[in-house]
């Protein structure tokens, strides 16, 4: 059994890698036109280990985009440390999504009692395409959706700067109880079903999910108003839901600076720490915020009592709610 695993498995990463192992570190850098300092440089980048001198571990693939990077580098288009940069952004994406798409297919066989490796690595290898088809697929649409995006900014001066945006953290009540309480596997449902439900929620709502981590969700909205929808649209979502417990939700407004894909600053730390005085279902701000949501008749934001909140002093925050019938709805169906 051994030999046809591993005679599968070396014939889907020839698929993938689109042929064989051929060369060495010196021998792909000197094809590429590149040092070997930078073509270590840029294969770290791209989360890959280190090899040996002698390794015969590159394929013709890596070659072309060493080389790729090298034109680029040449051109003007970047420097070497941008490109860098955003071989790095592409190499811990791709390793993040792989690991998620790979656990989930594995989960998914297993339920179906699929456990072989070689059954296994002959189901990856048949969504092996479709899988890349639909990612490039995505990147265009948000490639094109930060096009729009910068095309809208255009007149607002310098686009480096730190933009007005409205941020949210979502905390899951009682998740250490439940994390000792639960069994692994449901453990693992229920964090599926949160980051599920969260993705859809801040997506529909036009707003964005800038990370998730464990028992949180990151999210932001352009405006004030659309976060304060998606913040009660996220409370009322897992309230009703079976397998999710309430949310502690957290909304501040203002100057953010962007960098890496997440976002960070004052305002980002006083979102998080509002999340610690929401109540379990409910949505709390900072006053500053609840004066841009004032405007907003269908919301309704009630003074709670003073707190002290860790780094920002004695801040009275308010409670965020909707005034009456729901005319902001956010439509998962």
């Amino acid at each position: 059994m051994t030999v046809p695993d591993a005679e599968a498995g070396g014939s889907l990463e020839r698929e993938l890698l689109g042929g064989p192992r051929r060369w060495r570190r010196r021998e792909v850098a000197g094809r590429a036109g590149v040092s070997q300092l930078s073509s270590r440089k840029l294969w770290r980048a791209l989360g890959f280990a280190n090899v040996g001198d002698e390794d015969v571990a590159f394929t013709d693939a890596d070659v072309e985009a060493l080389g790729r990077v090298a034109r680029l580098v040449r051109s003007g288009l970047l420097d070497e440390p941008t490109a860098i940069a955003l071989a790095r952004a592409l190499g811990q994406t791709a390793d993040r999504l792989v690991s998620w798409q790979t656990e989930t297919l594995l989960e998914h066989l297993a339920a179906d009692g699929v456990t072989a490796p070689e059954e296994v690595l002959a189901r990856l290898g048949d969504l092996s395409g479709d899988l890349e088809a639909l990612l490039v697929h995505a990147w265009r649409r948000h490639l094109a959706a930060a096009a729009s995006w910068l095309s809208d900014v255009a007149d607002d001066g310098d686009l480096a700067a730190p933009a007005a945006l409205t941020v949210g953290f979502a905390d899951l009540v009682s998740y250490t109880r439940l994390s000792q309480r639960l069994e692994q596997r449901e453990l693992g449902v229920l964090v599926q079903r949160f980051e599920g439900l969260a993705a859809d929620v801040v997506t529909a709502g036009g707003g964005r999910v800038v990370k998730t981590v464990g028992d949180e969700v990151l999210f932001t909205a352009d405006e004030p108003v659309s976060g304060a929808v998606i913040a009660l649209s996220l409370s009322e979502q897992m309230a009703v839901d079976e397998v999710v417990p309430d949310v502690r939700v957290g909304l501040a407004h203002g100057q953010v600076l962007r960098s890496l894909g997440d976002v960070y600053g004052p305002v980002v730390n006083l979102a998080s720490r509002l999340t610690a005085l929401a109540q379990p279902g409910t949505v709390v701000t900072d006053p500053e915020t609840a004066r841009l949501l004032h405007v907003e008749p269908d919301l309704v934001l009630v003074p709670q009592r003073p707190r002290q909140v860790r780094g920002f002093g004695v801040m009275r925050p308010l409670l965020v709610a909707r005034a009456g019938p729901q005319r902001y709805t956010i439509d998962l169906d």
